[in-house]
């Protein structure tokens, strides 16, 4: 009976120093994270002799979008497939005639869609009885100067188009702005960096590694939806339009090594 409680005394007390080292191994890797929850290589693949410090942080860079899209549509029915492409090509050669009038060029207009498909009446009770057809086609248009938007919007309104998409605003080359949000955040991080030693008494020895979490690009801003119908060809006033300023967003990850 002495013995077993021996063994088992010995028992507890092993597992109590092995608990006390895997602790105490644990806090030896200070580990921050963002509430975005910034994914890390574990500590434990990272070659360091002194304690590792994790650090998520993001920069944030503004732009002014220098790039407008506009999608039109135009569309015509008739009795045939042969009579309603004839028709809605008439309408997209107008569009696209006043299109390069307002100075936009080939270069700068592409077709999106063309669709022909079938009309029917439906009655209840009935087969559904094919009336004609129906020809769609859309475009999309680039434009650099965004001061002309509203004045190319007009011009597209008067060639009795019959929809209006836009204009979506971007960035046609973002790789500035995101570079300026790189160096926004490693300087975040290492701002971090050398309070959280500070804090513990300890500075910052090297950078063990840096990697880049997922980036937020700027999304097309549509500062308008609107259907051409609501306008008319007469209409004086220009259509006020403004870009606004859209939001690039970069996340790192680094590791750093105190000492």
């Amino acid at each position: 009976m002495l013995k077993a409680r021996y063994f088992f005394k010995g028992q507890y007390k092993a597992l109590k120093i092995a608990t006390i080292g895997a602790v105490t191994a644990a806090f030896s890797s200070i580990m921050v994270q963002s509430a975005m929850g910034a994914n890390f290589l574990p500590p434990e693949m990272i070659t360091a002799s002194g304690t590792t410090l994790m650090i998520a942080a993001t920069g944030e860079v503004k732009a002014t979008p220098d790039l407008a899209t506009i999608t039109a549509m135009t569309s015509a029915e008739g009795t045939t497939a042969a009579n309603a492409t004839a028709d809605n090509a008439k309408k997209m050669t107008d569009l696209l005639a006043n299109i390069r009038n307002a100075g936009i060029s080939n270069d700068d207009i592409e077709t999106r869609n063309i669709n022909i498909s079938p009309r029917y009446r439906y009655e209840q009770n009935k087969t559904p009885q094919r009336i004609g057809y129906q020809a769609q086609s859309s475009i999309q248009i680039r434009i650099h100067d965004l001061s002309r938007v509203g004045s190319i919007l007009d011009k597209m309104v008067q060639a009795n188009v019959e929809d209006l998409e836009g204009p979506n605003f971007s960035l046609s080359n973002s790789a500035k702005a995101e570079d300026e949000a790189r160096l926004q955040a490693i300087t975040t991080a290492r701002s971090r960096a050398d309070l959280y030693a500070r804090s513990v008494g300890l500075r910052v020895k090297r950078i063990m590694m840096i990697s880049e979490g997922q980036s937020v690009r700027p999304m097309p801003l549509r500062p308008m939806l609107m259907a051409a119908k609501s306008r008319t060809a007469d209409s004086t006033p220009e259509t006020p339009v403004i870009s606004g300023q859209q939001t690039v967003t970069i996340t790192v990850n680094v590791a750093f090594e105190l000492g």
